[in-house]
């Protein structure tokens, strides 16, 4: 089956990459056929403006052009965007093309003409892709789908492979947060000026809003992605305090962390949960708490052999958890359940539970 993949980071016309390239080598009867992004969007922002949802549904039309010519075609997307605008295309023309939404994350539910909206688009997607299990009732709650339409899949990177060298700065340590979307920067901040331990925060201005910052505790902004991951790699602790406990965030901060061999302090929550084991491979606080803060960051600052400990467990589980080819297995399956129920040989219910 053909499968044209929509995402908002491909913008290059050509052979799939990401987690399809994977799949294409698992499953050659598998074609996928790249549809590029022609813009560029801040992710941090917690809500989508006009301009840019002109942007994905354009997106999601140009894709569409020829579809009604064939039977054979599937979409393959990522975030929520995308999907809603094909899934009101997919109303609008009577489609039967199936639609997998990966990485289907909100950010947050919405009430109101925004959730009608939601409802009406995204209630056509065949298989929704959540990463974290909570989500699963969440947003089939939400949208007032069935369970069986979401499936937990870990969130998956691109992993590289690590020099071997220690990049830890033994010589001036220091602590490193990153990210701007739902982030819960005053515990941060409090417990780190209590600790006086040299603090870096990389996170766009609006995400400090409001935060008055001590001495130890520099902001730094528009690194590039290379800038962010150096920083990572020298921070003797890497923390992800997070300000969401109804949706995932901070997910790629702590899986990319993780993929480093680092140490990591994040929040309790959905986004996090899935992917710590507490004590082995990171170290998790609850919401808002700055004590429960304060004290994992000490303890994982003043011991060495805790920190080396965790951060090879953590890289251990990376590789053989949340790799593209880790999760390209469960990409193929989810596709190959969706091209036989388009072709009527399986019911959705029977399939799943095979």
């Amino acid at each position: 089956m053909r499968w044209k993949v929509l995402t908002p980071f491909t913008r290059k016309r050509g052979a799939a990459s990401w987690i399809p390239a994977q799949v294409a080598q698992i499953d050659p009867a598998q074609v996928f056929e790249v549809v590029p992004a022609h813009y560029q969007h801040d992710r941090s922002r917690k809500v989508s403006g006009g301009r840019e949802w002109l942007d994905y549904f354009l997106h999601a039309a140009r894709s569409w052009t020829g579809m009604l010519l064939s039977r054979q075609v599937g979409y393959v997307t990522a975030f929520p965007q995308l999907p809603m605008m094909l899934g009101l295309l997919k109303r609008l023309c009577r489609s039967r093309a199936p639609i997998l939404a990966w990485c289907f994350n909100m950010g947050r539910t919405y009430d109101g003409r925004k959730g009608q909206l939601a409802r009406f688009g995204l209630s056509t997607v065949d298989t929704f892709v959540v990463h974290s299990r909570q989500e699963i009732e969440t947003y089939s709650t939400w949208l007032g789908l069935p369970r069986e339409r979401f499936v937990f899949v870990p969130l998956s990177i691109d992993v590289v492979e690590l020099d071997g060298q220690d990049h830890e700065d033994s010589a001036q340590p220091f602590l490193v947060a990153m990210g701007s979307a739902n982030r819960d920067y005053r515990s941060l901040v409090s417990a780190v000026r209590a600790l006086g331990y040299p603090t870096i925060i990389i996170a766009s201005a609006h995400a400090l809003q409001g935060i008055e910052l001590p001495p130890n505790v520099e902001v730094r902004s528009g690194l590039s992605l290379a800038e962010c991951h150096a920083l990572c790699r020298r921070a003797r602790v890497n923390v992800i305090p997070v300000d969401n406990e109804t949706t995932a965030s901070g997910q790629v901060t702590l899986l990319e962390a993780m993929m480093y061999a680092k140490a990591v302090v994040a929040t309790d929550c959905v986004g996090t949960r899935d992917y710590v084991t507490e004590g082995v491979t990171g170290l998790l606080v609850p919401p808002h708490d700055v004590g429960a803060l304060t004290a994992a960051i000490e303890r994982l600052w003043q011991d060495t052999a805790l920190r080396q400990s965790i951060g090879a467990h953590a890289r251990q589980y990376v590789e053989s958890h949340v790799s593209f080819k880790a999760v390209a297995v469960e990409m193929q399956r989810l596709l190959a359940l969706l091209e036989a129920e388009r072709g009527g040989t399986l019911g959705r219910r029977r399939a799943r539970a095979a």
